[in-house]
């Protein structure tokens, strides 16, 4: 399948420690999948770092924000008043109702309820179903090759959302928006997914971006090119 020969390509050129992520929204369960109970970000890290795939669930979710973020539950008003009072007065990520009602009003992603039954998070070289995103767990040098080679065709500057919580930078606006997005990893995701390095970041890339990438990585510097001209030849004493 194409986009795993596209993973064995990424992760060569960008010396990733582990693979690219397929996310794939499906009504089926990949056949490879494990479906023990576990939070969306959990499901991300193992998939990078230790290639397991996942098919998650509303059953086997853990996280109720990652319910929400993924589309697999609406949250009944209760479960809404617990989750703000947990930003509020468990995790202190944000100070007070009106800030939680504008961080809600103001995010350009929107949970994708009812899209699909599973959402199936595994490493790209192993994935069986067309993956809808692909997520690259890198560190900033990585990433800032990989802005660079998503935009090298089109010139396009990107647009990223940078606050919300893990699962919902790295899957929610980029599914959402059909755009790439960044995610610096939240505190809380750090202190429950003990793997997470300090320069971890998720650049997450809708899949039909994928092919410029590629497309991209022999003409670019930030791939395999050589430069054209060398900086002396531009920068003056």
């Amino acid at each position: 399948m194409i986009w795993q020969e596209y993973s064995r390509q990424l992760q060569e050129v960008l010396a990733l420690d582990g693979s690219p992520v397929g996310v794939s929204f499906s009504d089926v369960p990949a056949s490879n999948g494990k479906e023990n109970r576990i939070m969306p970000c959990t499901a991300i890290y193992q998939a990078a770092r230790k290639g397991f795939t996942f098919n998650i669930c509303a059953e086997n979710c853990t996280c109720p924000g990652g319910l929400t973020s993924l589309g697999l539950s609406i949250p009944t008003p209760e479960k809404a008043a617990l989750t703000k009072k947990f930003l509020i007065e468990g995790e202190k990520f944000i100070s007070c109702n009106a800030s939680f009602f504008r961080m809600r009003s103001l995010s350009q992603g929107q949970p994708p309820f009812g899209v699909s039954k599973y959402v199936v998070i595994g490493p790209l070289e192993t994935f069986e179903l067309k993956p809808d995103l692909v997520l690259f767990l890198c560190n900033p040098g990585q990433a800032s090759r990989l802005v660079l080679l998503s935009t090298y065709e089109t010139g396009i500057p990107l647009k990223a959302q940078l606050s919300g919580s893990t699962c919902s930078g790295a899957i929610t606006q980029p599914l959402s928006k059909g755009r790439v997005n960044v995610t610096f990893i939240d505190p809380s995701s750090r202190h429950l997914v003990k793997g997470f390095k300090d320069s971890d970041l998720i650049f997450s890339v809708p899949f039909f971006n994928v092919r410029s990438i590629i497309e991209s990585i022999p003409l670019s510097t930030a791939g395999t090119a050589q430069p054209g001209m060398g900086y002396k030849e531009i920068i003056k004493d």
